[in-house]
């Protein structure tokens, strides 16, 4: 492969091995889906097995990328991806301190509540350390006890899971929009005018009515 080839077939594989990890796909599950083994896909993320463009195509349908990230040079990654295991051990001390605190404010007895769920005092103690998990129908009967709504517990205000909720209600409002307009939002080159109905939008009724009366002298 010639120098020249052989630069431009590592940045493709960094571009496919980033996507990748953005949909947070293994080897094995991308190598499956365009019909390679786990072996010969590494070698392509390496920049040792050049893809065709109808393994690129399909790449880009399986790990939900635009087709011309493959093109560019540009990653997709926003930061580092979260530690998952930390993160599960912070919820669960999150969420064990706001069982305490909600049965603290029901001003009920550690053990009266254990009995009510069917576990011992220790157990519960356990939850409310953040030391043992809290099954999900623990938590909301829990949750009906206290008389607390179950999002009462849910990290959905900031955090991985706040930005996880924010991007999927986004997705899911541009899904609904016609498919004219979705068209419209995606090229770039009306960016402009998408930022010009931004602004327009936050004006009152009299600035707008003079910017109206100003395209209509400039018209006429």
């Amino acid at each position: 492969m010639e120098d020249k080839n052989s630069t431009r077939a590592k940045i493709l594989g960094v571009l496919i091995k980033d996507a990748r990890r953005h949909a947070a796909r293994s080897v094995e599950q991308c190598a499956r889906a365009i019909n390679l083994t786990a072996e010969q896909f590494a070698a392509a993320e390496q920049g040792q097995l050049v893809l065709s463009l109808p393994q690129l195509e399909v790449l880009a349908i399986y790990l939900g990328v635009p087709m011309d990230h493959f093109w560019g040079s540009q990653t997709l990654s926003d930061g580092p991806e979260p530690d998952y295991r930390q993160l599960l051990t912070l919820r669960h001390k999150i969420v064990g301190g706001l069982l305490k605190q909600a049965r603290l404010d029901a001003g009920r007895s550690r053990e009266e509540v254990a009995q009510q769920i069917g576990v011992d005092g220790d157990t519960l103690s356990a939850y409310e350390m953040g030391q043992k998990e809290v099954p999900f129908l623990h938590l909301e009967e829990l949750a009906r006890i206290f008389d607390v709504s179950i999002d009462y517990f849910v990290d959905g205000e900031r955090g991985p899971l706040g930005r996880h909720e924010a991007q999927q209600e986004m997705d899911r409002y541009f899904q609904e929009l016609p498919a004219d307009v979705r068209s419209f939002v995606a090229r770039p080159v009306n960016i402009g005018y998408l930022q010009t109905a931004m602004r327009l939008s936050e004006m009152d009724a009299e600035k707008l009515r003079n910017i109206a009366a100003g395209i209509l002298e400039i018209t006429y």
